[in-house]
């Protein structure tokens, strides 16, 4: 019985460090790093979609998107479809069979 009450208490001590704060000195402001101050680039490197007019005003556009080209043809699509519909058809008949087989709770 002792041994069993010692195992008990081993495993509730090792486990109350789960309710603890980490101690996490990685960050050491309060600022996300979402929302931190920008740093300034390195000399001779631009970040995309910005550049500096003689003024020395910064231009900022928008950079398009990678399209995404479709490479399936419409019988791909049909028999991807097909099959989506067939295993779903397949899974209710399945489970209606199992449903409809279930012993009666009231036999009991």
């Amino acid at each position: 019985m002792t041994r069993l009450a010692i195992i008990a208490t081993v495993a509730l001590v090792g486990a109350a460090n789960a309710f603890t704060v980490p101690q996490n000195n990685l960050m050491s402001s309060r600022v996300s790093p979402l929302f931190a101050e920008d740093k300034k680039p390195l000399p001779g490197t631009m970040e995309r979609g910005v550049s500096m007019d003689q003024d020395g005003k910064s231009n900022v556009w928008a950079i398009e998107p990678k399209m995404e080209i479709e490479n399936k043809s419409a019988e791909e699509k049909t028999g991807s479809t097909i099959a989506a519909v067939g295993g779903f058809v397949v899974f209710g008949a399945v489970a209606a069979f199992a449903l409809t087989h279930l012993p009666d709770p009231n036999q009991f």
